[in-house]
């Protein structure tokens, strides 16, 4: 079951966005525009989200940046918040996970690994940023499954409604998911904000 939830999530995934910083074509002149805790948000930080969230990209329904007007640097706080709150409370990807995601994406594609590095190199990127992001995938996967999920409370009118009329058990765990999945998004940003107000953050004139 657990397993299931978590498989449910990578639709998700593209909602919240990579972590960590993105390869960037052209230098900038780096300054500091924002303290986010103990992490930093930097020009060259911004100009690499712009570049990989192009203006015309359908990101109305993302939960990092819901009700920040798309506004880079307030999508970064985010982010950066997201990501001292899955250190505080330990949330982490082990090598055998990270392992296990790459085996699938071979299998699932029918590809090599030879061939996923080819890839991965068209696209600039490394087996081993490859592997990090993968591993902030599932960091992320389990931040949502741990502490989001166990915040959404569904009733059984709601369970009901969404499978139907005596619903078998998968009936039930799918629509379920799916009910989850629906809350998430919003559940996130509420649990973002409410972690925002202890977090200390300067911005940088």
């Amino acid at each position: 079951m657990r397993k299931s939830i978590l498989l449910s999530l990578i639709g998700l995934l593209g909602l919240i966005g990579p972590m960590g910083p993105l390869t960037a074509a052209a230098e900038v002149v780096d300054r500091v525009v924002a303290v986010v805790g103990n992490d930093i948000i930097t020009l060259s930080d911004i100009k690499k989200y712009q570049a990989s969230h192009p203006a015309n990209a359908h990101m109305s329904e993302s939960p990092i940046i819901s009700g920040a007007a798309k506004d880079p640097l307030e999508a970064l706080i985010r982010e950066k918040i997201l990501k001292a709150e899955m250190d505080r409370l330990n949330v982490t990807a082990t090598d055998e996970e990270i392992n296990g995601a790459i085996q699938d994406v071979l299998k699932r594609n029918s590809v090599s690994m030879d061939v996923l590095k080819e890839e991965l190199g068209k696209k600039g990127m490394s087996m081993d940023q490859y592997k990090k992001d993968l591993g902030n995938q599932i960091k992320q996967m389990k931040f949502l499954s741990q502490v989001i999920f166990p915040r959404i409370k569904l009733s059984e009118e709601d369970i009901v409604k969404k499978a139907g009329a005596n619903p078998s058990d998968e009936a039930r765990m799918k629509a379920r998911i799916e009910l989850m999945q629906a809350k998430s998004s919003e559940e996130l940003v509420k649990y973002l904000d409410e972690a925002r107000e202890k977090t200390f953050i300067e911005i940088k004139k």
